[in-house]
């Protein structure tokens, strides 16, 4: 049987398919992708995490691929046959080591706000989920983050919009080899842009990282 496309597989994998989505996706993909050419029996000992899947089919899809898939969100829907676990962020605790891959598509900026009907509350959100993130990752495993980025252009109490020194200090901190930074802008339709044109704009980064 041949390998599914990686453009199929971008699109399966979205729900919203506005904005900076489609570059995140195909960031994700891009690293995701050569995990499918494993035989069935490998990829079900791959333990992966998606952190706030609520907008997209990414776990579901995975767990169809046989990745054994586990998503965290507090908005319910159907992610079968990916483990579903309907929680806070802020107040779950994973054992330690247990994924060889999270990603977090969107959804660090978010936690701790009082948007998307959260109720725990913390300014430090993104920094705590970051430091769980690091406890929940095996040795050596691998983050996939994508975060707003330039200039903010909703309220903050929505969401966290980041730069090149918060993005250090409260994402990337110490822990982490940074294997991969791309950005996307939005220019009347979004492309792929350096750091420097995400001033004053819309812009996204997207983040392959390791746990060191």
């Amino acid at each position: 049987m041949m390998p599914p496309n990686i453009l199929d597989l971008i699109e399966k994998s979205m729900v919203n398919r506005s904005a900076e989505r489609p570059l995140e996706y195909s960031f994700v993909w891009s690293y995701l992708a050569p995990l499918v050419l494993l035989p069935d029996a490998y990829r079900y000992n791959i333990k992966i995490l998606d952190v706030g899947g609520a907008e997209s089919r990414l776990a579901k899809t995975l767990a169809e691929l046989g990745f054994d898939t586990t998503v965290i969100d507090i908005a319910e829907v159907d992610y079968q046959p990916a483990r579903f676990v309907k929680a806070d962020l802020l107040v779950y605790e994973f054992p330690d080591e247990m994924f060889d891959i999270i990603i977090a598509i969107s959804t660090l900026e978010h936690v701790g706000l009082p948007c998307y009907g959260q109720r725990h509350i913390d300014e430090r959100g993104d920094v705590i989920t970051m430091e769980k993130i690091h406890r929940w990752l095996k040795p050596h495993g691998l983050a996939v983050i994508t975060l707003p980025y330039g200039k903010p252009h909703h309220p903050p109490t929505f969401e966290r919009v980041y730069n090149k020194e918060s993005l250090k200090e409260r994402i990337i901190s110490d822990k982490w080899n940074v294997l991969k930074m791309d950005y996307g802008c939005d220019d009347n339709g979004w492309r792929s842009c350096s750091e420097h044109e995400t001033i004053n704009r819309d812009a996204v980064v997207m983040l392959l990282l390791q746990k060191r």
